[in-house]
């Protein structure tokens, strides 16, 4: 029987005879892998399973709130390690970026109000020929 180079490990198996363009080999962590990237070839060419994954996530985080505190409780070296890795990731980051805004970039920062002019363009399936937009001030109501 002939012999093929796993796509993961890159040892030699034999291939089943049932599966004639097998690409990986029969260990676990291999196989963990061929479904890896099957899944991540499946959420950008599949709408419908990303979507069906995306909603069975959300689920999942609903259903289990406290997991990643219990978890980083539990696993301090994890956090510790995190914790090193953000700081190396700030130390490459612009210095105009504050650490507010690493965590929520979206989020406005505490006690500063946001005061500006905003361009505002609605986004509506309604919307046909062209985008309706506006032009607004935001300014602080005493």
């Amino acid at each position: 029987m002939e012999k093929r180079w796993c796509n993961a490990c890159g040892e030699s198996f034999e291939p089943r005879p049932q599966t004639p363009r097998q690409l990986y080999c029969a260990k676990a962590e291999c196989q963990q892998s061929r479904k890896r990237l099957w899944q991540k070839t499946k959420r950008k060419t599949d709408d419908d399973y990303h979507e069906n994954q995306t909603q069975a996530q959300s689920s999942w985080r609903r259903d289990h709130p406290d997991y990643w505190r219990r978890y980083r409780e539990s696993h301090p070296e994890y956090t510790a390690a995190n914790r090193q890795q953000q700081k190396q990731r700030n130390a490459r980051r612009s210095p105009a970026l504050h650490e507010s805004q690493i965590a929520n970039s979206d989020a406005s920062p505490k006690n500063s109000p946001v005061l500006g002019i905003f361009k505002l363009i609605a986004i509506a399936p309604t919307t046909f020929a062209g985008q309706h937009e506006w032009t607004v001030q935001i300014s602080l109501a005493r």
